[in-house]
């Protein structure tokens, strides 16, 4: 196995905020147009499936599984952006776009992470709907 420059502890701290990040993003929402709303219930339904394994990786001592976890969270985020462009690009939270809310959640170890998945599978990372091929 590769060794790369990523603690675990450094995972669990990024998921950690990751997590947080979400909880404040709830508590501060205080109105949802009507027109936005199929928008806001697509996201929050993404974010059940980004953050559905976070708990147990926040707990578990294998690197392994906490590399691909956060391998994982950094894709799917990038998949949410990249549908809510697509497919709501004028939704708004707080007055702001929907976009803006999901700014502050943390990327710090995306480069290293997906070089380990390239080297780990072959499989070249891309920032578009499909975010990998050969």
């Amino acid at each position: 196995m590769m060794t790369y420059e990523l603690s675990q502890d450094q995972v669990k701290k990024e998921l950690s905020v990751a997590l947080s990040t979400y909880t404040q993003l709830l508590r501060n929402v205080d109105f949802i147009a009507s027109e936005d709303i199929p928008a806001f219930t697509f996201t929050m339904r993404s974010f059940g499936f980004i953050f559905e394994r976070i708990p147990h990786l926040l707990i578990t001592d294998d690197i392994e599984e906490a590399y691909f976890g956060i391998f994982q969270y950094y894709n799917l985020l990038e998949e949410l952006k990249n549908n809510l462009t697509m497919a709501f690009p004028y939704a708004k939270l707080q007055n702001q776009p929907l976009l803006t809310a999901l700014k502050p959640f943390p990327k710090s170890h995306e480069d290293l992470i997906n070089q380990w998945w390239e080297d780990k599978t072959g499989l070249k990372v891309e920032f578009t709907k499909q975010t990998m091929t050969r």
